[in-house]
């Protein structure tokens, strides 16, 4: 909220109606003086001197606007709002060639939108125009000013030189303004908000400074808010808002095609795709703009359609606006039907009642009651911004409410009130009809079964899909088991089994994958031994196989693997990162085969960690260092088995090439994305980009599910069209000139992990120490950092608290903290880049260069958040809201996270994502602790 906003909302003189008709004299007289005569009777019609009374004795920004241009009030009152409309188009198409800042903008806009005001808020309060007429006029004036500011700013960016166009006179090729919202189906109020975005395509201005258009745009954007909403101060032309972020700083108001089409292709991106697939192309480059518009229409209604679930969450959410519920009704229609009919997409509400009519998907008195209904929650919104002449919603004083209750043409605020309300209770009544369909009347209508057999159901009460399908599984466990152990009941043989299953995450696949181990056991092994009340393996097995198990079923595979579940005790079980590697040694790479056997020996010492960490014999901090360590000994492996088999030439090209990793990511968790690179003693041509697309090729066929190795190149010269394998001069310069920030950071922890020969291997360690002298300041990059940490948040919005890489103060910012510490104190400390971070912290606390307590906090956020990690990825769970957490699986959460119940966990999370963004607000973002501004204001 603006400090103009603020303003006119809290504050102002009390409406006095007698004031009225003193200052309506005054008018008559500046009408006089302005036209050069008093126009005398026109005036002095009854209707009219009504009207103009009600405006200066219940109106506070009306009343002032009518003083100020009072030839555009007696204009619109005597001749209708159009003469005015026309004039101020004719005036804005002036201001093509305009100069100077968002300030100059402003006010050159301020005064055409006042007197555009003031005609439509006439026209309207004297039944000249209804709701469609006076928001159609509001909607196609603002798009002019919308148009007129866009050329405004862009033209003076060209001017300065900061954009290169190819065509003077087409400078805004390439560049449209998407609308959505109210602004984009023609309900707009008085003062908006608009919703909107600026779109550039970045391929239009591909010069040599094209990183900085990024840059460049974003500032646009900021301008083109500052200058509709004004100073502090300043009377708001209209507020903005943006679907892409917060809108603070100007920040999420424009973007590049690719990004906001990347961002709307993203996992978490149904409201960001809601809001496009009902948006309109409203300035600019409209042939680019219907282009990006059409790529959405394909992504929204045939790629990737919107679930049922979360369009039903998006229609019935509420808020303190009383046109919501009706809104509500009209996205559903928009969203439900605008597949197959296009014409409900960007259609007002009212439009959208009338046609849902004609095409019986809600009856014709629901749409007439509708209609009415939304009509008056618009008329409340668009008196009382008239009133008050800024964007809002709510209204406490009394004497605004009486004002707007005589606006609205009733004698009494309540009585209003209770028509609204009534309004809204049967907008909420056809809501919920149209998203619950007829099913759920229809079952009241069925009959109730007795006496029916509900065994089946009450298995699929404990999470299992099919009841009738299990109770065969366990006639056949019933049968194994009566051989084993001579029991005529398996029940005796293991009471609670498939209660115990159902209290996993995954009862299914805990069934599925006990079959698996029956069968794989066969005559060697009892696998009912296991399983037996008080069976000391019992509990571990069943989390294994229930909460862990895409993880653990390489071991179900071969009766060979299995054996590690028979072995009776956790003794032999490997303590530690090294032991895990000393004792499962990976194939040798020159074998035949070898880059099977690795994958194979992969997947198997993975799921043999995700076992032990299950059953509590290996700590989950230890597994995720060794499952770590069994990661980076893939990657290097892997490249020595490609160099042994690849041709005489390549192999000659790979004897010259280093391979190195980025640790900035925290550990190499199985199903994240390893970003590693090659760096070359010499240009090596085609030689060494085929063994560099051999080994990438090897690693993405090596596994697959949660043991896939996902690598990923494209922080390297040039990006993804440059050259997989750049020579040290192009490593160097792409560190001098081209990394951006974030790729600066990551290569500050950059690792050589194998290469042809040591000498290489030294030379490529060379280059990647020094990326931390890059000329660039650290206070520099870390601002940058900044910057595109806030844009990654605001496209990449965490699904829940449980998303642990996007959540503020989460893993991505602990590694970020880490990163930038390293970056700073490497180049007079070297050994933090070769060292564990964990190490690297302790010897910066040793060095006095950060506090021990900083760097303890550091280390257990980064030890926290790995091992919520490592759970969530072994057991390829995402969040509760799609999949609540059953208590088996709760407790192995409450046990990563170091307490004693699952309830445990959340403030724990909170806490140290509390303490994570205090810490990088002090390190990276350079602020004073609040302990040293406490002792300062002491």
């Amino acid at each position: 909220m603006t400090a103009s906003t603020y303003t006119a909302r809290n504050s102002g003189d009390k409406i006095e109606p007698s004031r009225a008709a003193s200052a309506l004299e005054r008018w008559r007289r500046a009408v006089a003086e302005a036209l050069g005569g008093d126009p005398g009777a026109p005036l002095d019609q009854p209707d009219r001197r009504l009207l103009m009374l009600r405006i200066f004795g219940t109106t506070r920004r009306l009343a002032d606007l009518c003083m100020t241009y009072p030839d555009a009030a007696a204009t619109s009152l005597t001749d209708g709002a159009s003469p005015i409309l026309a004039q101020a188009a004719r005036d804005m198409s002036a201001l093509d060639r305009g100069v100077g800042g968002p300030d100059a903008l402003h006010a050159a806009l301020a005064p055409l939108k006042n007197r555009v005001d003031v005609a439509i808020a006439i026209a309207e309060l004297s039944g000249q125009w209804g709701v469609a007429e006076a928001t159609a006029a509001r909607v196609d004036f603002t798009e002019r000013m919308v148009e007129t500011g866009l050329r405004w700013l862009v033209r003076a960016a060209v001017k300065r030189g900061e954009l290169s166009v190819e065509d003077p006179d087409n400078f805004l090729k390439g560049v449209f303004v998407v609308a959505g919202g109210d602004f984009a189906h023609e309900d707009l109020s008085p003062y908006g908000p608009l919703d909107l975005i600026v779109v550039y395509d970045e391929s239009v201005f591909a010069a040599p400074n094209a990183r900085g258009t990024d840059r460049i745009f974003v500032r646009i954007g900021a301008e083109l808010r500052e200058a509709f909403e004004g100073k502090p101060g300043e009377h708001t032309l209209y507020a903005l808002r943006t679907p892409l972020g917060s809108g603070v700083g100007g920040a999420g108001y424009a973007d590049s095609v690719a990004r906001v089409s990347a961002t709307a292709k993203g996992p978490q991106a149904d409201l960001l795709k809601m809001w496009l697939s009902t948006a309109r192309i409203v300035a600019g480059d409209r042939a680019s703009g219907g282009g990006f518009l059409e790529s959405i229409e394909k992504l929204v209604w045939s790629d990737s359609p919107i679930s049922v679930e979360v369009l039903k969450n998006f229609v019935e959410k509420n808020d303190s606006d009383p046109r919501s519920t009706f809104r509500g009704v009209a996205d559903l229609c928009r969203l439900a039907i605008g597949g197959v009919r296009p014409v409900f997409r960007t259609a007002s509400a009212r439009d959208i009642f009338e046609t849902a009519a004609q095409s019986n998907f809600i009856t014709r008195d629901a749409s007439r009651r509708l209609i009415a209904g939304e009509e008056l929650a618009h008329i409340y919104i668009s008196r009382l911004q008239i009133i008050k002449g800024c964007p809002t919603i709510d209204v406490q004083r009394d004497d605004e409410k009486e004002a707007l209750a005589r606006l609205c043409g009733y004698t009494e605020y309540d009585d209003l009130l209770v028509a609204l309300e009534g309004a809204k209770t049967d907008a909420k009544n056809s809501l919920r009809r149209l998203a619950t369909g007829p099913q759920q009347e229809v079952a009241l209508y069925r009959s109730q079964e007795d006496g029916a057999d509900h065994d089946a159901d009450k298995l699929e009460d404990l999470g299992f899909l099919n009841g009738s399908g299990l109770s065969q599984s366990i006639d056949k466990w019933m049968r194994r088991s009566g051989e084993k152990s001579g029991e005529t009941r398996f029940s005796a043989c293991a009471p609670g089994l498939l209660t115990a299953f159902g209290e996993t995450q995954y009862p299914n696949e805990a069934v599925r994958l006990f079959d698996l181990l029956i069968s794989v056991a066969g005559e060697k092994h009892d696998v009912f031994s296991l399983v037996r009340e008080g069976a000391p393996e019992r509990d571990g097995l069943v989390d294994a196989i229930g909460s862990f198990a895409a993880a653990v079923e390489p071991l179900l595979k071969t009766d060979v693997a299995t054996d590690m579940l028979f072995d009776g005790g956790g003794v032999e079980v490997p303590k530690s990162r090294e032991e895990w590697l000393t004792r499962y040694m990976p194939p040798k790479p020159d074998a035949q085969n070898a880059l099977h056997d690795i994958g194979v020996w992969r997947e198997e010492l993975i799921a043999r960690i995700a076992y032990s960490a299950s059953t509590g014999s290996t700590s989950f901090d230890t597994a995720v260092e060794a499952i770590n360590d069994v990661h980076i000994c893939t990657l290097t492996k892997t490249f020595e088995a490609v160099k042994a088999s690849a041709s005489a030439d390549t192999k000659s090209a790979a004897d010259k090439i280093a391979l190195h990793i980025f640790e900035s990511d925290g550990p190499h968790l199985p199903g994240a994305s390893t970003h590693l690179g090659f760096i070359s003693a010499e240009p090596l041509g085609e030689a060494g980009e085929a063994f560099a697309r051999e080994y990438l090729e090897a690693l993405s066929n090596m596994c697959d599910g949660v043991f896939a190795v996902l690598p990923d190149t494209t922080h390297r010269p040039s990006g993804v069209n440059g050259a997989l394998v750049p020579d040290l001069k192009a490593f160097k310069s792409y560190v001098q000139s081209e990394a951006i920030a974030h790729e600066q950071i990551m290569l500050a922890r950059g690792r050589v992990i194998a290469a042809g020969d040591n000498k290489v291997a030294d030379a490529a360690r060379d280059a990647l120490r020094g990326a931390i002298a890059g000329a660039r300041r650290a206070d520099i990059l870390f601002r940058d950092l900044d910057r595109a940490r806030a844009q990654r948040m605001r496209r990449e919005r965490p699904s829940s608290d449980w998303d642990i890489d996007r959540i503020e103060g989460g893993r991505s910012d602990v590694e970020l903290i880490i990163s930038t510490l390293i970056y700073k104190h490497a180049s007079a400390h070297p050994f933090v880049q070769d060292c564990d971070p964990a190490e690297a912290l302790e010897a910066m606390a040793r060095s006095g260069l950060i506090s021990e307590e900083t760097a303890k906090t550091l280390r257990s956020a980064r030890s926290f958040w790995a091992r919520l990690q490592l759970v969530r990825t072994l057991s390829q769970w995402r969040d509760p809201i799609q999949a609540p957490v059953r208590s088996r699986f709760g407790g192995l959460l409450a046990r990563a996270g170091g307490v004693r119940e699952y309830d445990q966990v959340r403030p724990m999370m909170r806490g140290y994502a509390d303490e994570v963004s205090r810490s990088y607000a002090q390190i990276v973002l350079g602020r004073p602790s609040i302990s040293s501004v406490a002792h300062a204001a002491g």
